[in-house]
Parts: structure tokens; C-alpha cells; sequence
């Protein structure tokens, strides 16, 4: 149950607090800026939960049990503390945005913003998580996700605490860390079924805001009993390595949260356990570590933008002295925003009701602001070109063929086109060949031929192995039952005399954490295989789909893959069109800046391996044909167009837009000849 009376700890200010908050946000700002050695440094983000929960959950505790706690009044404590910098940093990010983002980058970041100000970012950013998701750095509002898990544990933490109090107070601290409990085993839980979903959700993190919350309610319990220096000494050193631990040793790899959190929440709450400690007065109480303690809220709004703005301006990744700059100067604003916004305000004596219905009017302003650039689609009248330009990106997200979380193909008359009069051709695969099939589709109907496509994400046409994701585990099921069922269709529908395989085939060749790897169908999640074990697990599964399909009388056509780049070709595109963006590329000496239209591809390993290992298979059959649309799209394997003229070849570093399609498509012919030409060499 809550003490008697409020306890002193949770009345009076404590330097240690502040130092353990200056930790959590050098970890943070360091690991976004790419220091040496700083791998953990996002387990800063666990660090701020813990001592948000025990600050809050002993005010709650303290009230509740002197008969002072008001609603209106806790709120309005928490609009004072988050509102004000909030608002000046999401007016910041919005003017910044309006001037060097294009139309579709803006409205990305206007829905951000909207889902900001609602508390609600991290739903978003995991329900948005997905093969086309821009990549997470290049969004400038990505650090909001924690500002939402705290405030939806805000939301109802209150209410429970004051339910039980009621009920009996003696059931408080078992039904917290009862709480506690089940949320972390779901995290431990969804780390090999859904990752994100355990990183961004509340369900998943509320035990790390809750041990602080646990932590409060004992000390309070016990009326702030004071733990023998005898044991306060080594407690808090252990606290300290526990919570230093991970920001040295964990890695962007480790699967999180779950088991690799515990060190940083233990250590966290036994440093707070132990005000009393060496380490607590004295490091901790530091006067540079409490000034930084006492802004890392601002400097956690403010460095995040400006290293994410960096990034979009370098057109993906930016040199880590440059960014090293770009987060010491956010300092600057960090301190400014403090100092002339959130003590001034915090400090305001206006009554709750009054105050929380400024604020409720100043959130719908900002809700309207955003939601007008948001359903504007980012005012594409600022860059009408760029905006055509960008709505090639959109047709491929769009195709409703290209299946995501389901296993089942789509059958609608768009993606299943045959009839009894026509032959039909069809293109099974990922989102390579989905992002073809404009091309196919143009070249099925000059030459008499239906199309069937048959799409999923990340998912290549082979028979006997799928693709294993670590970011999305269950995906590999679900590309099994795509593919037989897909393989059934083409089997049984003797209209379709023609398929196409197509896919990203050097992706499972990364055998990265990002790209995942091969592995036998329905096989249990293990490490990545070794190069020869993928090597015949590739060769294996394609050739037995290509026999499967010349079993039941197809044609078969496997075209290469088109080209890839170590660059995002639309970034570069909207920095050559943006003037603002243009000109700050200039005066950073971006390399690269230039937009020509055309580039050298990647030749990476996997990429060389995985054509290899296609014209060695299709060799051991007669009658299968290999088609190379790099063949239009490139004047020599040392230079590849992504652009022509307004017209955008590429969406990304590797996805040909419907224009592109059409040209690397443009010599196909039904039935298709076989590609012996390549490049003429330099």
C-alpha cells in the first residue's frame, strides 16, 4: 500500500536523478550520431522509462494516499512539462520540412506529426512498418514513438492506481509488478514473432515504465527507509555497470526488447534505490551532468530533426563528422527551448481546467496544420514536377496484386486476367516483379496475350526453400503458402502458357539481419546458413519450381534482375529539384549531389552471385529462356539510366517505376528469345 504521509524523495529535487537522465541522453544523441563504440546507445530510451515511471508513479502513489490526487490536476502537470517544447520542436520540424522536403516527403511528415500530437507516432510508425517504408532516419519525427508509450502508459496508469488504492491498497505493489510481469514476457514472446510490434507498442514496454512505477510504491511503502551504506555502496556500482552495460555491448542486432532490456531497467532502478551512495553524490550529482540532465528533454526533441534533415540532405547517409556537428549544435536550441519554454511555462499558476483547454486549443490548431498538409498530399502545387515524378512511386505500393500479410493471391480481374480466347502469360514473384509488370503488362497486350500476375513482398518463386526475415519471423510461413498456392494456380489453368519468374535474387544473399536469408520451407528460425548452403538451397529450389512448371506444359522465361544502386535515385532527384535542398547540398559539399540521370550499379557479391548461379540453372534446362532487362535500362555494365528526362526510371535503389518497367521491357517478345547478348565492355 502508499505510505502515509508523501515521502520526501518523491517532494525534493535529486542531482542523481538528473545525472542518471544526462546518461540516458548522451547514450541516445551518441548512438544517433554514430560515436565509436556507443552500439547500445538506444537503450538510453529504457533508461528515461524507468525514471519517468518512478517520478510519476510516486507522485500518483503520494497523492492518492494523502486524499490529494486530482485528475485535472496530474494532467495538467503533464501538459505543462511535454506540451510547450513539444509544439515549439514540431513548429521547428514542420517550417524546416516545408522548405527542403518534396510533396510526398512532407505529407509523410505532416501524418508524423498528426499522429505526434495525438500521442499516438508509435502506432503508427508500427503499423506503417513495411517492404516500402522510407527508411527510418530520413524521418524526422521518428523520436516521438517514446513520447507515445509514455503518455498512452499515462493515459491509464492513473486510473488503475487510484482503482486499486480504492479496492485496497494492499493489492497495489502486487498488481504492478503482477503487471510487470506479463508485459515482459509478452516482449520476450513477440521477439520471434513480431519485433516491431514489441518495440514500438505499450503492451510490450509498460513493464520498463512500471519497475519504476514498482520502485516508488516500495521506498513509499516502507516510509523511505534508507539501505545500509554497507550495501548502497556495491548496489550502486552494480546499478551502474548493469545500466552502462548494454550501451557498450548491445548492437542495432540484438533482438529488443525482452531479456537484452533487463540490465538497463535492474540497473536504473537500483541507482535510484540508492540515493545515498558515493557514485549517486558525487558522479551523479555532477554539476555538467545535472545541466545536461535537466535539458535532455529538449535535446531529445531537437537532435533527433536535425541529424534526420542531414541525412535527407547527404541523400541517405551523411559523413559521421557531420553528423557529430549536427547533434553538439542541437544542443544549442535544446538549451534555449529549456531556459525560454519549458521553465516558464512549467512555472504557470493557472488553474487545470483553464490551462488544459489552452492547450486542447492549441493541439487542434497544430491537428488542422497537419492534417491540411496531409490531405493535401504535401501541397505538390510548391514542385508540380517533382510531384508527378513522385506519384510513379505510389502505383507500386498501390498494386493491389502485390500481396502483404496475406498468403493468398489476388484473383480480381486487374491481377487475373485470362479468358478462353487469348492465351495468358504469367509473372510470379516479389516486388521486383510486381514493380515489371507494367512493362509485362504493356507487352501482353500489343502482342495478344492476357497477364496474370502473382505478387508478394519479399517472397522469390522458389519451390522447396522461402525467404527468412529476423525483422518480420513469421513471413517465411506465410511466403510458403503463398508460393504453393500460387504454383497450384499455374498448374491447373492450362490458358496460362507462359511464366515468368522474376525476383530480387541477390537479397537472400546479404544475409543481413535487414535482408534475411533462405532457408527450407516451414524450417525453424536459425542463423544465417553459410554461403554454400544458400548457394544450393537457391539452386535447388529453382530449378525444382521450373520443373514443376514444365511439368504441367509452361513455358518457362526467369528474367535477371534489374538494376541496383548504392543510392536512393529519388532522393537525388528531389535534391536536383528543390532549390533550398539544392543549395545546402552545395554548401555542405555533398559528393554525388549531381543528378545526371544515370550511375554505375552495384555489383556487390551477392549481386554477381546471384546471376551466376541463375544462368547456371536455367542452363540444366531446355526450353527455359533468360531475359535481361538490364539490357535496356544500361549502355555498358558501368552505367545504368534511373532517369530520362521527367520521366523517373527507378522509385528507389532498386524498384523500376511503371515508365522504367516499359523500357527494360521494350524487346520482349511472346514467345520470348533467349538473351545471349550482354554489355558491350569497355
Amino acid at each position: 500500500m502508499c505510505a502515509d504521509k508523501p515521502s520526501l524523495s518523491h517532494r525534493s529535487y535529486r542531482p542523481d536523478i538528473d545525472g542518471l537522465r544526462a546518461l540516458a541522453i548522451l547514450s541516445v544523441v551518441s548512438y544517433h550520431s554514430g560515436v565509436p563504440g556507443i552500439t547500445g546507445g538506444f537503450t538510453g530510451v529504457d533508461i528515461f522509462f524507468v525514471l519517468s515511471g518512478y517520478l510519476i508513479g510516486g507522485q500518483i502513489c503520494s497523492e492518492l494516499r494523502a486524499g490529494d490526487f486530482s485528475f485535472l490536476r496530474f494532467y495538467s502537470r503533464r501538459a505543462k512539462r511535454i506540451l510547450p517544447a513539444f509544439f515549439a520542436a514540431l513548429a521547428f520540424i514542420l517550417l524546416i520540412a516545408l522548405v527542403l522536403l518534396s510533396p510526398l516527403e512532407f505529407a509523410q511528415t505532416a501524418r508524423s506529426a498528426f499522429a505526434a500530437t495525438v500521442s499516438a507516432s508509435n502506432i503508427l510508425f508500427w503499423a506503417t512498418v513495411n517492404y516500402f517504408a522510407p527508411k527510418t532516419e530520413l524521418n524526422p519525427l521518428l523520436m516521438t514513438w517514446s513520447l507515445g508509450v509514455e503518455e498512452q502508459f499515462y493515459a491509464t496508469i492513473p486510473l488503475l492506481m487510484a482503482v486499486l488504492t480504492r479496492c485496497g491498497r494492499k493489492w497495489l505493489l502486487p498488481a504492478i509488478l503482477a503487471t510487470c510481469s506479463l508485459s515482459f514476457l509478452l516482449a520476450w514472446s513477440l521477439l520471434d514473432r513480431a519485433p516491431m510490434q514489441a518495440f514500438y507498442m505499450l503492451p510490450a514496454r509498460a513493464w520498463e515504465l512500471g519497475a519504476g512505477v514498482a520502485l516508488a510504491v516500495t521506498e513509499l511503502n516502507r516510509k523511505r527507509q534508507s539501505i545500509p551504506a554497507l550495501l548502497a555502496e556495491p548496489m550502486s556500482m552494480a546499478g551502474v555497470t548493469l545500466l552502462l552495460a548494454p550501451i557498450l555491448l548491445l548492437t542495432a542486432d540484438t533482438p529488443f526488447p525482452g531479456p537484452a532490456a533487463l540490465p538497463s531497467v535492474l540497473g536504473t532502478a537500483i541507482v535510484l534505490a540508492v540515493p545515498g551512495s558515493w557514485i549517486n553524490r558525487r558522479l551523479l550529482s555532477l554539476a555538467p551532468l545535472t545541466f545536461i540532465g535537466r535539458v535532455s528533454y529538449s535535446w531529445y526533441l531537437w537532435h533527433w530533426p536535425m541529424l534526420a534533415f542531414l541525412r535527407i540532405v547527404y541523400g541517405g547517409e551523411a559523413p559521421r563528422a557531420a553528423l557529430l556537428l549536427a547533434a553538439g549544435a542541437s544542443l544549442f536550441p535544446a538549451v534555449l527551448s529549456y531556459y525560454f519554454i519549458e521553465r516558464p511555462f512549467r512555472r504557470s499558476s493557472r488553474p487545470p481546467t483553464p490551462l488544459l483547454i489552452r492547450y486542447a486549443w492549441a493541439g487542434f490548431a497544430v491537428l488542422a496544420a497537419c492534417a491540411g498538409a496531409w490531405l493535401t498530399h504535401g501541397l505538390p502545387r510548391r514542385l508540380p514536377a517533382l510531384a508527378r515524378m513522385e506519384s510513379a512511386e505510389q502505383t507500386l505500393k498501390a498494386d493491389p496484386c502485390l500481396v502483404g500479410e496475406k498468403d493468398q493471391p489476388d484473383l480480381s480481374a486487374l491481377c487475373y486476367d485470362v479468358s478462353a480466347v487469348r492465351p495468358s502469360v504469367a509473372i510470379w514473384g516479389d516486388s521486383h516483379a510486381a514493380a515489371l509488370a507494367p512493362g509485362l503488362r504493356s507487352a501482353a497486350d500489343a502482342q495478344g496475350y492476357g497477364l496474370v500476375e502473382l505478387g508478394k513482398n519479399s517472397c522469390p518463386p522458389l519451390i522447396g526453400a522461402t525467404h527468412y526475415l529476423p525483422l518480420a519471423p513469421l513471413w517465411a510461413a506465410g511466403c510458403v503458402r503463398f508460393n504453393r498456392k500460387a504454383l497450384a494456380l499455374l498448374q491447373a489453368d492450362q490458358r496460362i502458357r507462359i511464366v515468368i519468374l522474376a525476383a530480387s535474387w541477390a537479397s537472400p544473399f546479404n544475409r543481413t539481419r535487414r535482408d534475411g536469408w533462405l532457408t527450407p520451407d516451414l524450417a525453424p528460425q536459425s542463423p544465417a546458413p553459410s554461403l554454400e548452403a544458400s548457394r544450393q538451397l537457391f539452386t535447388e529450389s529453382l530449378a525444382a519450381s521450373i520443373r514443376a512448371l514444365q511439368a504441367s506444359g509452361k513455358q518457362v522465361v526467369v528474367l535477371e534482375d534489374t538494376p541496383n544502386f548504392d543510392f536512393d535515385p529519388m532522393l537525388k532527384v528531389r535534391t536536383s529539384n528543390i532549390s533550398a535542398r539544392r543549395t545546402l547540398a552545395l554548401w555542405l559539399g555533398v559528393p554525388d549531389s549531381a543528378d545526371p540521370g544515370f550511375a554505375p550499379p552495384v555489383a556487390t557479391p551477392s549481386v554477381l552471385l546471384s546471376a551466376t548461379l541463375l544462368e547456371q540453372t536455367v542452363a540444366h534446362f531446355s526450353g527455359v529462356r533468360l531475359f535481361d532487362p538490364r539490357l535496356a535500362l544500361c549502355a555498358s555494365s558501368f552505367q545504368c539510366a534511373y532517369r530520362a528526362g521527367d520521366s523517373l526510371l527507378f522509385i528507389d535503389s532498386s524498384h523500376v517505376s511503371p515508365d522504367g518497367a516499359r523500357r527494360a521491357l521494350r524487346d520482349l517478345r511472346l514467345p520470348i528469345p533467349s538473351a545471349l547478348d550482354r554489355y558491350p565492355q569497355k
